[in-house]
């Protein structure tokens, strides 16, 4: 153990690839000890791969590419500015809205930022809004990516954790939603201090116009959980409907998805995709050697003398993900700290469901966390600004986002309510 967790450390010191650290610091314990095979090593990581949970990861990027190629952004970010446009920050509310919809179909943060950012930040710019509110906005928004349901940290953590990915996709949709609304009434202060102009009230008639042209991207995520409620289909079937719901649309209704386009969207996401599965791949070893050596039973001893109490357990989960969720991505970091913590969790009874809202929540806000967030790094690009200046104005809504991250931690039945509720045998 000690080999395999010096391994781990120097490979994460010396800037290894993640995939390389898991890899390698279960092939140092294969060595060692004895106690693994190479073999096992070999069939474990193939057998992580082999579960019909997990085919919803490539599918549901894929139907994310499908759609943003097939020309939903436009539509749905014409929709989201008529509708909030006249409110004081109405292009903030705009942004914000536009994320939290296009949430349901990428579940992807990076995604979901670039997408609506390329539209969004240039039209807050030339309605004055500074370019770093805009860009901090936009990249606070793109958290909602991951929290809304279809997630792709979701299904990762269910997978990992053994927990029914049905019941993460429910347990996302209260957080998202306070998520945000926190940051509407944070854009609307700013807006009133600072007197950013609002757009003209839009008649209803032209909003609904527009309603009728966004359909598509907002039936979406109906089309999804609808589907996984009313029994239809598995969450990993939901992800094949929207592959097909969304090449149907982008083709015939949008009509920007053809055969020339296509190639492009395949080969993302397939990239995309196989980075996620080799990473999962990887990770099972390590995870089997976590179990093996019975280190969450050891963790929970060392807890249990430390505290009993699960609020005092969440409060140091808390701080230990944010400033794991820093140097490490969501994807690596859920397969390396879910095998750990889901166990104690369970020990402590805490609702799996809840812990999963919890931990994926911590560590999307990583993605937003100076210096080294990768949808800083994105939106950077996009809004034409160094990161030294997007860093400073993310703070006040990355302190906005952990306010709504305790409330998730110590309001429970924001994140079990409706698994419960619809859930129930």
């Amino acid at each position: 153990m000690i080999v395999f967790l010096s391994t781990f450390a120097g490979l994460l010191c010396i800037s290894a690839p993640i995939i390389v650290v898991l890899g390698g610091c279960a092939l140092a314990y294969a060595l060692v000890s004895g106690n693994m095979p190479i073999t096992t090593l070999i069939q474990t990581s193939f057998g992580g791969l082999a579960s019909f949970p997990l085919l919803a990861v490539p599918l549901f990027i894929l139907a994310g590419n499908l759609m943003n190629e097939g020309g939903i952004t436009l539509d749905l970010v014409r929709f989201a500015r008529l509708l909030m446009g006249h409110i004081r920050g109405g292009l903030g509310h705009a942004t914000i809205l536009a994320c939290a919809i296009f949430a349901a179909i990428s579940g992807s943060a990076v995604a979901t930022a670039v997408a609506i950012g390329v539209v969004m930040i240039p039209a807050m710019k030339g309605a004055g809004y500074e370019d770093d509110v805009a860009a901090a906005t936009t990249s606070t928004a793109a958290c909602l990516g991951p929290i809304i349901p279809p997630s792709i940290p979701f299904i990762i953590y269910g997978v990992t954790a053994n927990v029914s990915i049905s019941a993460l996709f429910l347990a996302g949709v209260f957080p998202g939603i306070l998520l945000a609304l926190s940051l509407m009434v944070y854009m609307y202060v700013v807006a009133s201090r600072r007197d950013y102009p609002r757009d003209p009230k839009t008649p209803f008639t032209e909003i609904l116009v527009a309603g009728c042209k966004a359909l598509p991207a907002l039936f979406t995520p109906v089309l999804i959980i609808g589907g996984i409620l009313a029994g239809i289909f598995t969450p990993t079937e939901a992800s094949g409907v929207a592959v097909v719901y969304a090449t149907v649309m982008g083709a015939f209704f949008y009509r920007k998805l053809n055969f020339k386009n296509l190639p492009r969207v395949l080969l993302k996401s397939g990239m995309e995709s196989g980075m996620v599965m080799v990473l999962i791949a990887m990770s099972e070893p390590f995870a089997w050697i976590v179990a093996v050596d019975q280190i969450p039973h050891l963790l929970i001893g060392w807890i249990s003398a430390l505290t009993e109490s699960p609020l005092f357990f969440l409060l140091l989960v808390n701080v230990f993900l944010l400033i794991v969720g820093i140097p490490i991505e969501t994807a690596p970091a859920l397969v390396i700290v879910t095998p750990v913590l889901a166990p104690i969790a369970v020990d402590l009874g805490i609702d799996p469901a809840h812990m999963g809202v919890i931990v994926c929540l911590n560590l999307v806000l990583g993605l937003i966390t100076p210096p080294v967030g990768a949808v800083l790094f994105s939106v950077c690009g996009t809004a034409g600004i160094s990161l030294d200046r997007l860093s400073r104005a993310i703070w006040p809504l990355f302190l906005v986002s952990l306010a709504v991250l305790a409330l998730v931690t110590y309001l429970p039945w924001l994140s079990t309510f409706l698994p419960g509720a619809l859930l129930r045998p």
